[in-house]
């Protein structure tokens, strides 16, 4: 097998927009820079890429030019490329209303003006350059394959991740009703603990890189740019074992779940403090992983795809003139205005664009299959995938190759559901079937692929041979 490691700098300027809020942001300073990081793994005749992104998200147009540039540039076809966003809410102006979107709305000055100038916007020279350095990073990757050997495992970390949303004593559903809360009852979904890991390893036996698959919002750091928590979950692998390494982090099905445990009442999960823990214990559990690898040849590789048409939430003319009225008036910028305004411009976009494009891509490597799709997955459909995978090795990983906003279940979007992902806004705005169309679409992917076998671990040339001094008789002389 080849495999070549690569990353290309993403890092915006400081004062482009920052996204991941609810009204406009602007960066003052860098903590760490962003990439887009990426392995080709070949086998001499089929060649895949995986490429994990420092960003808040990732646009389908951008994916779908950096695809082209590197077909055009390495011969790997686009559909075996996968880029995953890591979600880290201290990114670069990626999110938002193209410029000229609402050119057919009933007010198109107005809603321009709604959507570039009051809420997240991108920066059109900024998507250029991150699907230049996307392209960029996988054709360096291609460039610098060695012949190589790859492993596969999982860990468990379950102390930094928890699901953010609650039931509540009066039957509602809350995201982060608060530390202590009494009116908790329980967690209405669940977390994944689990820390999947491919492995890569040179003939002589350095260590090359890994690709890292976990499930947890960005939301920890909040002083700069910075990629949260995985900077230091990479640092921690690539410290111990080799500084000219590169992890390639790909998350898994967060939209639920975040650091913050609602359930305990030590301090608030934010800050430096603890970016470094959750990204240092889930290092650590991946190094674990790692220790415990057998590098071999995993075969075969492989990569399908599909593409769903998904439609939207209808807006009643009657909420769309409500929001109209509100987003108007002289209301405080509150959450509620922030709602309408988004209402609204649903109400527009509906119009042209009454269903969301979701592409559905399976990549393998031997017994490990990365199945991906472009919304903030609930974190139950994640681990309904894994279990009704053919595949031992299953890791999910949202945010890729588009974004297409929230997807809950349908018990959260339900009559006791509630709490903020599933309130209709453009970033919630795809009908409740959405989520089981996703994963019923993941299965079939992963269906249509054969496995590879799980190489064999080595075992002792002849069973219960004895150790020869362990044999000896006793003596008392």
């Amino acid at each position: 097998m080849q495999v070549g490691f690569a990353r290309a700098d993403i890092t915006p300027a400081i004062g482009r927009e920052v996204p991941g809020g609810f009204s406009k942001a602007f960066s003052r300073s860098i903590h760490d820079p962003l990439y887009a990081t990426a392995v080709v793994i070949g086998d001499g005749e089929t060649r895949v890429a995986l490429v994990g992104l420092d960003n808040l998200s990732v646009k389908r147009s951008v994916v779908q030019a950096a695809r082209a540039a590197v077909e055009a540039r390495t011969g790997i076809p686009g559909s075996h490329a996968m880029v995953g966003a890591s979600h880290t809410h201290n990114g670069g102006p990626c999110m938002g209303a193209l410029p000229g979107a609402f050119a057919h709305a009933f007010d198109p000055a107005f809603c321009e003006d709604l959507a570039q100038n009051h809420a997240t916007a991108p920066d059109l020279a900024y998507l250029r350059e991150v699907a230049d350095q996307i392209a960029t990073a996988v054709i360096l990757a291609d460039a610098r394959k060695q012949e190589a050997k790859l492993a596969v495992g999982r860990g468990v970390e379950a102390t930094v991740a928890f699901n953010r949303r609650f039931r509540m004593r009066d039957g509602t559903q809350m995201t982060h009703p608060g530390k202590g809360n009494p009116d908790i009852v329980e967690p209405a979904g669940p977390a994944d603990p689990e820390v999947g890991v491919l492995s890569a390893w040179a003939l002589d036996g350095e260590f090359l890189g890994a690709v890292v698959n976990f499930t947890c919002h960005g939301t920890v750091f909040s002083g700069g740019i910075s990629a949260d928590w995985p900077c230091f979950m990479r640092e921690t692998i690539t410290n111990a074992l080799n500084p000219e390494a590169l992890v390639v982090f790909l998350n898994g099905a967060c939209g639920d779940v975040t650091q913050v445990n609602n359930l305990s009442l030590q301090e608030s999960e934010f800050g430096e403090k603890w970016a470094r823990r959750v990204g240092q214990k889930v290092g650590a559990e991946a190094l674990k992983v790692i220790a415990d690898a057998e590098p071999a040849e995993l075969l075969p590789l492989a990569s399908a795809r599909s593409e769903l048409k998904i439609k939207t939430r209808e807006v009643s003319e009657q909420r769309f003139q409500e929001c109209v009225a509100l987003v108007k008036s002289d209301a405080p910028h509150d959450h509620e205005w922030w709602f309408a305004r988004d209402v609204l411009l649903l109400h527009e976009q509906n119009k042209w664009e009454p269903e969301a494009t979701c592409e559905v891509q399976a990549v393998q490597v031997g017994p490990a299959a990365y199945v991906a799709n472009p919304a903030e997955y609930f974190c139950q459909f994640g681990l309904n995938i894994k279990q009704r995978s053919p595949f031992p090795y299953t890791w999910v990983v949202e945010l890729a190759n588009g974004c297409i906003g929230y997807v809950p279940t349908p018990e959260a979007m339900g009559p006791h559901g509630g709490g903020y992902e599933p309130r209709l806004a453009l970033s919630s705005k795809l009908v409740p079937e959405a989520g089981q169309m996703i994963e019923d679409a993941s299965v079939r992917l992963l269906q249509s692929l054969t496995p590879g076998e799980e190489p064999p671990r080595p075992t002792v040339p002849q069973a219960g041979t004895p150790w020869g001094m362990g044999s000896a008789k006793a003596s008392t002389v």
